[in-house]
């Protein structure tokens, strides 16, 4: 089975520029001259809520982590000249529990961060390392602003969405002269579906003029999930299925919908939603349509965005079982797993043509969407 894939770019990017101009007012005297102040963009963080809960051993409450821009830090000697600015993440205990050490990994795609081949999380691969720092409640890790394109010292600044997985061996006082110990992670969503019940989350960074009284400028929606819903005569919501026939629920915990199956002559358009939690269309936002036509033996998926959105990243599965399956031969809905995993940019349209097909086929698509200004 093979796939192509072609895409256009959405021409409306964020642009802002770095300079603001501020000039002294001419005087008469001929020794005074012109002043010329220039004032570089900050980075900030588009979410209202930074801060993610630190789950120790699945379900225990042990602290947060909170993730700051600091903008004034100088990390020329990293960078490069005029460099500045990281993300400063904290990780702080509560409830009498403390940390053992901590791991950090951030980057701008999820394949930044350090897996196996099953999709687990390589934690002693992770770039940022505490080392043995028993009996502390806090500790921070700064990532150089420059790591995800960001920094103080470029010209162009579009919004970034940011990974992050944030580990952590906590411990706390079981009132017998020892220790309860558990892993834990910042949390967000897994990274398999079955198996290791590690976590990521994600922020979105963007730029502000750094000027008091800036221009206003349109912040970008924050970026969201997506599925194409095939109506409810074919989509099966992954939450609550049972895709393997054993008359028991998969225990998928992720929302979407495989749809099928599709027989050859098949041509139709489905919705693609944002945000639909549960697969509960009422909260979810129409983005695009996503046109499917198979003709026995090769089938085009087209993506056409609806109102100002575009696609970060795009997933697709096709094929003759309702679901891919990952390296344990088992059914998976993570979207990194899928045969057609690209990153895409700012795309408004999509197509993908997968070949070597027969019989009755299903259709997954998946797709990070973010707002356009």
């Amino acid at each position: 089975m093979t796939t192509r894939n072609s895409l256009r770019s959405a021409s409306t990017k964020l642009v802002l520029t770095a300079l603001s101009l501020a000039v002294t007012a001419i005087a008469c005297d001929v020794d005074q001259d012109d002043s010329l102040e220039v004032r570089e963009r900050s980075v900030k963080i588009a979410e209202s809520e930074t801060c993610v809960t630190l789950i120790a051993g699945q379900s225990i409450d042990a602290g947060t982590v909170c993730t700051v821009v600091d903008n004034s830090v100088d990390t020329s000697a990293t960078c490069g000249a005029g460099a500045t600015g990281v993300v400063r993440t904290t990780y702080t205990t509560t409830d009498g529990w403390e940390l053992v050490e901590a791991h950090l990994a951030v980057g701008d795609a999820l394949s930044d961060i350090p897996t196996t081949k099953q999709g687990n999380p390589k934690v002693g691969n992770f770039a940022y390392k505490s080392g043995d720092i028993t009996g502390a409640t806090e500790h921070s890790f700064d990532v150089p602003l420059c790591e995800l394109g960001l920094d103080g010292a470029q010209e162009v600044c579009e919004p970034v969405m940011t990974y992050l997985a944030a580990h952590a061996s906590v411990r706390k006082d079981d009132g017998n002269g020892g220790f309860e110990t558990q892993t834990g992670w910042g949390n967000g969503q897994g990274f398999v579906d079955q198996g290791s019940w590690a976590e990521y989350f994600t922020l979105t960074l963007e730029c502000t003029p750094d000027d008091p009284t800036p221009t206003p400028t349109p912040s970008p929606m924050a970026c969201e999930t997506s599925f194409a819903f095939g109506g409810d005569d074919i989509a099966t919501c992954f939450i609550g299925a049972d895709f393997n026939g054993d008359l028991k629920d998969d225990g998928f915990k992720r929302w979407g919908w495989s749809n099928g199956p599709l027989s050859a002559g098949t041509s139709v358009v489905w919705p693609v939603y944002a945000g639909a939690g549960q697969c509960d269309l009422g909260k979810g936002t129409h983005i695009g349509d996503l046109a499917v036509a198979y003709d026995g033996a090769t089938a085009t998926v087209e993506f056409s965005r609806v109102g100002d959105y575009a696609l970060a990243e795009e997933h697709l599965y096709v094929g003759n079982e309702p679901l891919p399956r990952d390296v344990n031969d088992e059914y998976t809905v993570a979207p990194g797993q899928y045969p057609v995993n690209i990153e895409l940019g700012d795309a408004t349209h999509t197509l993908n043509t997968v070949d070597g097909l027969s019989g009755e086929i299903y259709v997954v698509y998946h797709g990070v969407v973010c707002g356009a200004n």
